[in-house]
């Protein structure tokens, strides 16, 4: 069973993804990392997506998967993934669905759930020059609109479980473990 690990920015998703990774062995398919990665290779597909990230443009869909099959080629069938950043929106959704299905991957969804204001409150801690209210309120919209359609559609077909990011991040952490801990520790 490998995992599918959604949250809104300023969730904590990216960290609670990495203490997943290292306390159940999970390889860690984070996209913007492969991206980054594949980026500096001097093969076809890194080149396609320099090309890309070099004009300023945003990496098609159809490149993103891709690259998923692609990492999903090379990795052990046994070896656990855990997908952080993918799928964002129904056409992704259905595109990272039939490569699960070519590569006989079943996965669990992790959905970190926060509060509007708290997601505002988290993003402008972290003072980067492009996060204004406005601009977070924007993302929030756009996340809302694309990816919540996704995480619903998970709800109704697989098991979905939501896990209250509005805590710590330990206690964020122990509360995915104790859903986890059974199916997914070394025994």
């Amino acid at each position: 069973m490998n995992l599918v690990i959604f949250g809104i920015q300023g969730s904590g998703k990216g960290t609670q993804a990495k203490i997943m990774t290292d306390r159940y062995h999970l390889a860690n398919f984070e996209t913007g990392a492969e991206l980054r990665r594949l980026a500096k290779e001097d093969s076809p597909l890194g080149k396609k997506i320099k090309k890309f990230t070099e004009s300023g443009k945003l990496v098609p869909a159809e490149v993103i998967m891709q690259i998923l099959d692609n990492f999903l080629s090379h990795a052990p069938h046994r070896q656990r993934i855990i997908f952080d950043g993918i799928p964002r929106n129904q056409k992704q959704q259905k595109a990272f669905d039939r490569i699960m299905r070519k590569w006989k991957r079943k996965f669990l969804a992790i959905n970190i759930t926060i509060p509007e204001e708290e997601t505002v409150k988290r993003l402008l801690l972290r003072a980067r020059h492009d996060d204004t209210p406005e601009v977070i309120r924007t993302r929030i919209k756009i996340f809302q609109k694309n990816t919540s359609p996704v995480i619903e559609k998970y709800r109704k077909n697989r098991e979905v479980i939501d896990i209250n990011g509005n805590q710590s991040i330990k206690k964020v952490a122990a509360e995915i473990a104790k859903k986890l801990d059974k199916d997914f520790l070394p025994r």
